[in-house]
């Protein structure tokens, strides 16, 4: 698989600063080991102790989200974009009419990292949210992003700047606004709570996701390779998230 799918970046991206690695390319089977061995060390926090939705978030207010725009030069890589949905896809139309969100962590602390990472590895999201709750349009909501391999045909992307999905967890002013993010966006786009779905649920290929499509890759067509396989942004967020929206299901007085 290309790049495109790995966009848990930091491994690489502190590799390369921290180390100054730069003898020879850097390739996807890089990106996917470091990214593999970070997920599954030992110590790796994976998830709350609880995965009931916290009673602190049934007394928040929703709030219909305002968007910070910081575009990544997604322009100049309109080619490339081209061809990679050409392979992956079948079509090279770059226009997406979103009938699905894909939830993930960036694994990358910051903001500005995680921005400079997508900048340079043309791997795009349409949005971010940051530790502070801000969110971020990286890329226009109807333009195809490469962020969760397998369903960018139909999937809106949003990065929650996070190292681990504990990490994402302690935050309660990052995790309601992508809550009321995710809200607005199922209202403003009809999608169902059923196409809600984390990288990890992805990554299971089309037993979890049935639009989940891959015309390239002849061993792994239906699913990610195991090496490939993701956490983000773990179980205990997604059953908060779906807990939530259950409670407090999207209308269009959110828009």
């Amino acid at each position: 698989m290309l790049n495109f799918l790995r966009m848990r970046i930091l491994i690489l991206f502190i590799a390369l600063t921290t180390l100054n690695v730069l003898a020879r390319p850097i390739g996807n089977e890089d990106i996917n080991r470091m990214q593999f061995n970070h997920e599954h060390r030992s110590g790796y926090k994976k998830s709350a102790k609880s995965k009931k939705l916290p009673a602190k978030y049934e007394d928040m207010q929703y709030k219909k989200p305002t968007f910070k725009v910081w575009h990544l030069p997604y322009l100049e890589w309109e080619q490339n974009y081209r061809s990679y949905f050409k392979k992956y896809y079948g079509d090279t139309n770059l226009k997406l009419n979103p009938s699905m969100i894909v939830m993930h962590y960036t694994v990358i602390p910051t903001v500005e990292g995680t921005y400079r990472a997508l900048s340079r590895n043309e791997v795009s999201v349409q949005l971010m949210v940051g530790p502070d709750g801000t969110i971020y349009e990286l890329m226009p909501l109807n333009r195809r992003c490469t962020g969760a391999y397998g369903v960018n045909h139909v999937a809106l992307s949003i990065e929650m700047v996070a190292s681990t999905e504990s990490d994402l967890l302690s935050r309660s002013k990052q995790v309601f606004a992508s809550f009321c993010l995710v809200k607005y966006l199922m209202a403003k786009y009809d999608i169902p709570l059923s196409k809600i779905v984390a990288h990890y649920e992805v990554s299971e290929g089309k037993k979890r996701v049935p639009e989940y499509t891959d015309l390239y890759d002849k061993v792994y067509p239906d699913r990610y390779p195991p090496s490939s396989a993701r956490l983000d942004p773990g179980p205990t967020y997604m059953n908060w998230l779906r807990s939530y929206l259950k409670e407090n299901p999207p209308s269009r007085e959110d828009l």
